[in-house]
Formats: C-alpha cells, structure tokens, sequence
C-alpha cells in the first residue's frame, strides 16, 4: 500500500470499492463494540467479503483492543515509531 492509501485506511476510507466497503464495515465493529447491523454485515457481503473474511476482520479488531488493553494496563514502551493519531 502506498502512504496515501494507508493514510486514507487510517480514517476508514479508500478509493478502492472493495476494501472502502471492508472499513466501512470494520469502524462500525469499532464503533457498536462489535455489535455491527445486519446491513453492516450485508453490505460486507455484497462488497464481495466472505462470511470467513468477516469473522477475520471481527477477530483482527477484538486482537487489536485485546493487545491495546494490556499495554495499556502494563504501561508497555513502545519500541516502534510513534503515528500521529487519525480521526475519520
């Protein structure tokens, strides 16, 4: 991916239909706590997204706020650059 698209995947969005409909999908995981509506489901569905390639995504995010909680809670220092923080 080149900067531009990952800069637009941060703020949930891409020129690409599909992987725009897969964001699209995954901030509202984000957003209900993993609790998305069937429309949400559905149109992950049309965008061409396998029931497996949903779950994956529903995996990947309930992983990332796992490992997000626990550094928190153990203070982890990070040892990778720091990213300014988007908001989409």
């Amino acid at each position: 991916m080149s900067e531009e698209e990952i800069r637009q995947a941060q703020g949930f969005e891409s020129d690409d239909a599909r992987r725009a409909a897969g964001l699209r999908f995954v901030r509202e995981v984000v957003e209900t706590r993993g609790h998305p509506s069937d429309e949400a489901v559905n149109g992950a569905r049309e965008a061409g997204f396998s029931d497996e390639e949903i779950m994956e995504m529903v995996a990947h995010v309930a992983l990332t706020t796992f490992s997000n909680y626990t550094n928190d809670l153990a203070a982890t220092e990070l040892d990778i650059p720091e990213v300014e923080q988007v908001h989409g």
